[in-house]
């Protein structure tokens, strides 16, 4: 692993400096880091170019994405303030093809950027593809005017919804907008003040420090797009003054990271616990005395949490979640005149591959290959593969054939020739592993007959609806299929 020190001197060297290069793809497994400033001036409250920095997870930088700094045809500038340490948030979008971040359709340099006035200066969503494209075409004309845009979120980079802070008469609060929209609607009245925001298990979160939300709280119910909604704190957090909430990684629908930047021990990363219906605060892990986190991201995999954090001190760090004794380590150290604003590690884009064969397999122990290539054992079992596929049901119907028989009926998406005559199970597995590398074994009953004549063969059949997917009902007739979110 490159040390941080040689990495201070690349990033100075090559990161520093906007371009306009084609980029390449941005590799799902690595991190973004969103930076504000480009080294050469002082950080203060005008805007500042903004930069997103892919580096693999030991820190090592692959390369950089200078965001726009001159206006394009629809793209806009896209800009932060330099000492707004509450702005520059990312998140990815559900189906994990998008990045998104938010800024100002401001030129650097421009004074006080935070007291523009929307429509004049808009505040900007960038829709940043996996292949490495931007595009800052929604410019929003009617939100966070004389206040700070500061993060966004989508399911799929047509739906958006934003976050920030203004005066009520300047559009504050979570509000919702499409791709290449120039307006907004404002979802809740109450907190107006709002620092991040996200998407888990189809459901809106919102992070604060706005009396009496405390942490993180819900915005409605799913994924809201219109006015008069509630917001609602998890049960659990508290409702004073005194934490300092940022950004949120849920691990699980029971387990959830908070960013908490108090330079003090309550300051960190906190990990809160559900049960019972009750939020509870079971550790806060801290980079270093007198240090806390802002920006927050990471995977679980085999029920082990990986966490990425931006700190006070302006580091980017790693720790493995083993408990309160848990180490950080020190990946990349921001340069002078730069701030490193948030992380996000990137998932692999949702993804069904589908293929069959025609009845050839009908009679006998099929070939099948399952998940690039896992074998069939006899006529008992197989499994499937998926990757970066989160908490999600998948109805699996088991069902068999064989001969032609007076009552057999075709089932959709199966060869002509495979008809079925009875449906045996149906069960509801849940993928819960985020990294690719979750297998789920199914059991096919062996020998099974009807009215006396032995089934041949037996197929599985599974209904992709539960994830959103349109796609044919497949069949373990030599079928495979990869999953991925």
């Amino acid at each position: 692993m490159q040390h941080p020190s040689s990495l201070r001197l690349v990033l100075s060297a090559v990161a520093l400096t906007a371009f306009a290069a084609a980029q390449t793809p941005i590799t799902p497994g690595n991190l973004i880091v969103s930076r504000v400033g480009d080294g050469s001036v002082a950080l203060t409250g005008a805007a500042a170019p903004r930069f997103l920095d892919e580096y693999t997870p030991g820190g090592v930088l692959v390369q950089t994405i200078a965001l726009p700094t001159t206006a394009s045809g629809s793209n806009q500038i896209l800009t932060g303030s330099g000492s707004a340490t509450s702005e520059g948030f990312l998140s990815q979008s559900s189906d994990a093809r998008y990045l998104v971040a938010v800024g100002y359709a401001a030129a650097p340099g421009t004074a006080s950027v935070t007291a523009t006035l929307a429509p004049a200066t808009p505040r900007v969503v960038a829709r940043i593809a996996l292949d490495g494209t931007v595009d800052t075409s929604t410019a929003l004309g009617d939100c966070y005017s004389n206040g700070n845009i500061r993060s966004a979120c989508t399911t799929d980079g047509t739906s958006i919804w934003v976050a920030g802070n203004a005066s009520a008469a300047n559009g504050n609060g979570v509000r919702f907008t499409t791709f290449g929209g120039t307006t907004t609607t404002q979802l809740s009245t109450s907190p107006t003040n709002i620092r991040t925001i996200g998407i888990f298990g189809d459901q809106l979160y919102c992070g604060t420090s706005s009396n009496p939300f405390q942490g993180v709280s819900t915005v409605g119910t799913g994924l809201p797009t219109t006015s008069g909604q509630t917001t609602t704190l998890l049960n659990g957090f508290p409702t004073t003054t005194g934490p300092s909430a940022y950004d949120f990684y849920f691990a699980d629908a029971n387990t959830l990271y908070v960013a908490d930047d108090r330079t003090t021990v309550a300051g960190g990363i906190q990990k809160w616990v559900l049960a019972v219906g009750t939020w509870t605060l079971v550790q806060t892990l801290n980079p270093a005395t007198g240090v806390g986190c802002r920006g927050l991201s990471g995977f679980t995999e085999g029920g082990v949490t990986t966490l990425f954090a931006t700190t006070t001190n302006n580091l980017l760090v790693s720790v493995t979640d083993t408990g309160p004794t848990s180490t950080f380590t020190t990946l990349v150290t921001g340069v002078t005149n730069t701030a490193l604003r948030d992380v996000q590690w990137v998932r692999t884009p949702s993804s069904v591959t589908y293929s069959g064969t025609s009845c050839a397999n009908s009679f006998g122990t099929p070939t099948v290959a399952v998940g690039g290539g896992l074998p069939v054992a006899g006529n008992n079992s197989f499994a499937i593969n998926a990757g970066n596929c989160g908490p999600a049901n998948i109805t699996v119907f088991l069902l068999r054939f064989g001969p032609v028989l007076p009552f057999g009926v075709p089932l959709p998406g199966t060869p002509a020739c495979a008809l079925v005559y009875v449906a045996a199970d149906a069960i509801l597995p849940t993928f819960s592993d985020l990294t690719g590398a979750a297998t789920l074994p199914i059991a096919i009953p062996n020998n099974a007959s009807i009215a006396g004549v032995e089934l041949a063969n037996q197929i599985a059949a599974f209904d992709f609806s539960l994830l959103g997917f349109d796609l044919p009902i497949g069949t373990s007739d030599a079928m495979s299929v990869i999953l991925g979110n």
